[in-house]
């Protein structure tokens, strides 16, 4: 079976998410499994997006958070 072509996202966070990220990733891995903070990402992704569809989070509520951050991209360097 061929493997799944995958998509590379590059993002700017902040210190502090990152630290959130790495506490997250070091929360979930267990002595079996680690678990990587790219997984934490698409795990968070496809949380956001079952909310979405379920009702349970607001479009708005989302958008709201993003406000206090700084939004604008750098170009890579």
């Amino acid at each position: 079976m061929p493997k799944k072509e995958k998509k590379r996202l590059q993002v700017v966070i902040s210190e502090d998410q990152a630290a959130l990220l790495t506490k997250v990733a070091y929360e979930l891995s267990s002595p079996e499994r680690l678990v990587s903070k790219s997984e934490v990402v698409r795990l968070a992704i496809q949380k956001i997006a079952r909310e979405l569809e379920a009702g349970e989070t607001e479009l708005s509520e989302l958008t709201n958070e993003l406000t206090g951050e700084d939004t604008t991209e750098e170009p890579p360097g």
